[in-house]
């Protein structure tokens, strides 16, 4: 993605949705830091049937560099290899979770070892979660570069029966970021900015926000090593599964 379109564009937008918010809630001064006081600020979300925990709103946001990124080049014939084709079956002896975590980490090491994935995708595999459906249960990692989430990046090792049978990976690995680091909005902009988002909807019960690196799936060319530009953007997932994502940089 050239930048310079990028930027042109985020600021377009970032402007007509101020307009908006102007206009219709007044006085109301969402640029400021008026709303530090996450209780108010919980509560005037109510008013709009969109309901959050105070305490789960982030207090404070850095100025961020943009970030470059390429796609990991990932050897999935090494993968199936280590799960199908060698004599070791990767099982664990309890249903505990530090047992999948156990197992997962190896296998993440063999794999980064024969050079099935980078040693520094390695490196910044976080643990996610672990999910549990029926028979399955999924240890799931998550992309962590200097403290921040790079999205669309993920690994999911999957056990069956407490035995590994599936390996999922997307990843999209750093390469380098700006010189220049930007002014964020904070986490109480952005709930604001996300009521716009929601303005047809009815109840809106918000799980997390967090800031994360973000590569709109648009542009994402799959399977190579072109590189592109990761934007600094609030996440915010609601009524369970539902994600949206709110550009980050003031202007």
């Amino acid at each position: 993605m050239n930048w310079s379109r990028a930027k042109t564009i985020l600021i377009i937008a970032l402007i007509i949705t101020d307009v908006f918010l102007i206009l219709t809630y007044g006085d109301f001064n969402f640029r400021s830091d008026g709303f530090k006081d996450h209780k108010a600020l919980s509560e005037f979300l109510a008013e709009k049937n969109i309901y959050i925990d105070a305490e789960i709103i982030p207090k404070k946001n850095n100025d961020m560099p943009v970030l470059s990124v390429q796609n990991e080049e990932i050897d999935f014939d090494m993968i199936n290899g280590l799960l199908f084709g060698n004599v070791k079956l990767w099982r664990v002896s309890e249903d505990k979770d530090e047992e999948y975590i156990r197992e997962a980490e190896l296998f993440l090491s063999e794999l980064a070892e024969g050079g099935g994935v980078s040693k520094e995708m390695k490196q910044n595999a976080v643990l996610k979660a672990i999910e549990r459906d029926g028979e399955d249960t999924k240890v799931i990692y998550k992309n962590v570069v200097n403290g921040i989430t790079i999205e669309k990046s993920y690994f999911i090792i999957t056990f069956k029966d407490k035995v590994m049978t599936n390996v999922e990976c997307e990843w999209l690995s750093a390469v380098s970021f700006s010189n220049k680091k930007q002014k964020t909005i904070s986490a109480a902009q952005a709930l604001l900015l996300f009521i716009t988002k929601m303005e047809d909807k009815k109840d809106t019960y918000i799980d997390s926000i967090e800031m994360i690196y973000w590569l709109d799936e648009a542009s994402i060319v799959t399977q190579t090593t072109v590189a592109d530009t990761a934007f600094p953007a609030w996440k915010i997932v609601y009524n369970g599964t539902d994600a949206a994502y709110i550009h980050a940089y003031e202007h």
